[in-house]
């Protein structure tokens, strides 16, 4: 078995989780009264920080990059037009803005600089976000991501027969469309499409080398289509959602 490391529900479903280094920033977003808010976890000692950060006209609020401990946001400022935005950079330890820029389009953004374009400034600029200043254009070394990420395989993959047998044998599942595989740390994970009670659901299994079952998570049920990106790991932590709101995290070098 593995064990449960932290776990915190939100009031709202979690849209998407970014991480660097020991912070997980946790963005929960509830389509129905359009409210938006971010949280931030210690990944290194398992608790939550702060949540229920939000901004003005916070629908239209995102993060875009996190690098150290700024958090780039961006704003999208004319609906009617995606590339009008402006972005701002965020001090998490602080919790103020730090730096903002209006009108720009953003090309891409790698460790701590940012690349876009300005409407009166056609060529690709650079920007650092921890100094919160323009700099030269450089290369900048990439670091190796300490995240590992799934691998997604569809029916016409030719390892997804090999895949569904390994469920259907070791967990009882019937794989439906489609799953996530990952192998790390002697440990393998796998998110499966499957039908559940005659509704589509999503759940996660994890198994020793020697196919031994560790964990058996129900990730999310009823769900209209098929589901991805649905776990990742980070400094041997098992990260993901389940039921929509819920995060956990679970120690994945420590097994009984």
């Amino acid at each position: 078995m593995l064990n449960l490391k932290f776990s915190q529900p939100f009031e709202s479903p979690v849209w998407e989780v970014k991480c660097h280094d020991d912070k997980l920033l946790i963005n929960t977003r509830n389509h129905e009264n359009f409210h938006s808010a971010f949280a931030l976890v210690d990944l290194k000692k398992k608790e939550l920080l702060w949540q229920g950060l939000e901004f003005e006209d916070p629908w239209w609020v995102s993060a875009y990059h996190l690098y150290n401990n700024v958090v780039v946001f961006q704003k999208f400022e004319d609906t009617q037009n995606i590339e009008s935005r402006s972005v701002f950079g965020f001090d998490l330890q602080k919790q103020e803005v730090v730096w903002s820029l209006e009108n720009v389009k953003l090309l891409g953004a790698q460790n701590r600089l940012l690349y876009l374009t300005m409407p009166e400034a056609e060529e690709k600029l650079s920007f650092d976000v921890l100094k919160g200043d323009w700099t030269e254009a450089q290369k900048v070394d990439r670091e190796v991501p300490l995240e590992q990420y799934p691998v997604h395989y569809e029916v016409d993959n030719p390892h997804f027969e090999t895949l569904a047998r390994f469920l259907d044998l070791k967990a009882g599942l019937e794989l439906k469309g489609s799953c996530d595989y990952l192998e790390a740390s002697g440990t393998i994970f796998i998110a499966a499409n499957h039908v559940m009670d005659e509704l589509k659901a999503l759940t996660l299994c994890v198994f020793d080398e020697s196919g031994n079952l560790l964990l058996r998570e129900s990730l999310d049920s009823g769900v209209k289509g098929l589901v991805s990106g649905a776990f990742f790991i980070v400094q041997d932590a098992l990260i993901f959602v389940t039921g929509k709101n819920e995060l956990k995290i679970y120690s994945i070098d420590e097994k009984n």
